[in-house]
Formats: C-alpha cells, sequence, structure tokens
C-alpha cells in the first residue's frame, strides 16, 4: 500500500511540475484546435483577382475564434495577374475579427506604391486600422527611402506612420531632378 501510495504522489507530482513547465507540451482543453491541416493552399478568386494563402500548417480554434498559419505566404494578384502584394511570416495569428499578429522573419512588399516591410513582430488592430510593430521595423519605399527604427505605427485610414522610439534611414534623390 505504501509503494502505490508513492507512485501515485510521484506521478501526481511529475504531472503538476510538467504543467508549470513553459516547455509543457500539455495544453489546457479550451486550446486543443478543432481544426489541423498541413501543406495548406487556398486560392480566393474575384473579379478583382485573386489571393493565394500557402502555409506549412494550419490550426484552427473555435472556442477562441482563430487561426493560427505557420511558415506562411500570401500573394494578391490583379484580374491581369499582375502581382499586387506579397508577403511572409512564421506564424500569423488570424481572430474572427480580422485582427491579425504576425511573428518571425515578416515580410510584405506592395507592388503597387514600391513599398516593403521587414519586422520580427506585427499586430493589425482591423476595426481601427492600426499596424504597429515590436522591436525594429524597416521599410523601404521606392528604393529611394529606407527608414528602421521602434516603436512602429501606422494609422492606415489616415495614412499617418511614425516610429515613437526614434528611427534612422537614408535619403536618395536624383541630382538632375
Amino acid at each position: 500500500m505504501l509503494r502505490q501510495s508513492l507512485i501515485f504522489v510521484s506521478l501526481s507530482l511529475l504531472l503538476i511540475v510538467s504543467c508549470d513547465s513553459e516547455s509543457s507540451t500539455l495544453r489546457p482543453l479550451d486550446e486543443i484546435p478543432y481544426y489541423v491541416a498541413e501543406n495548406f493552399e487556398q486560392i480566393t478568386v474575384s473579379s478583382l483577382g485573386r489571393v493565394e494563402i500557402i502555409a506549412s500548417k494550419v490550426e484552427a480554434f473555435q472556442e477562441e475564434d482563430k487561426t493560427i498559419f505557420f511558415e506562411a505566404e500570401l500573394t494578391e494578384y490583379d484580374s491581369d495577374g499582375k502581382i499586387l502584394m506579397e508577403g511572409r511570416a512564421k506564424k500569423i495569428e488570424l481572430d474572427g475579427n480580422n485582427d491579425a499578429v504576425a511573428h518571425g522573419d515578416i515580410y510584405v512588399r506592395n507592388s503597387i506604391d514600391e513599398t516593403s516591410l521587414e519586422a520580427e513582430k506585427l499586430t493589425w488592430e482591423n476595426r481601427e486600422r492600426l499596424l504597429s510593430g515590436e522591436g525594429v521595423v524597416s521599410i523601404e519605399f521606392r528604393n529611394e527611402v529606407e527608414i528602421s527604427g521602434e516603436g512602429f505605427v501606422a494609422d492606415v485610414a489616415r495614412k499617418v506612420y511614425e516610429f515613437k522610439l526614434g528611427a534612422k534611414g537614408t535619403f536618395e534623390t536624383d541630382n538632375n531632378q
């Protein structure tokens, strides 16, 4: 009886310690995805063009109304097949309100205005149309202006962009203009 009690107590302690560990793979039941897809590819077509999303893995969570894309790539084309925008990130969390958080090796390029952005973490607040970055965010405009800094916030609706914690960069002009 004593031996069974010791085994039960040991297993209970091991379970408690493993649940407290940050590296534990055990997750609460409400965080278990109801849908998992590997080698995911989605193409959405409209009269304006098409959008392609590719991810190595996608997990969807019903209660949290959240979808997580891993090693994700997105490409948007116009109706003639010309690339309008392309981007990638190691992880993108998208909620039901279309708010999103992207993590790791983020790259976004807008072909229309020849702008690209690189970051390690970006947050998109859809309703407010705000894009913010944590850590260093680098932006390049038409191969003429390069700016990087911390505290990046973009009010997309008002077209106001700022670096709250300072920025540095270069601006090149053609002397003939």
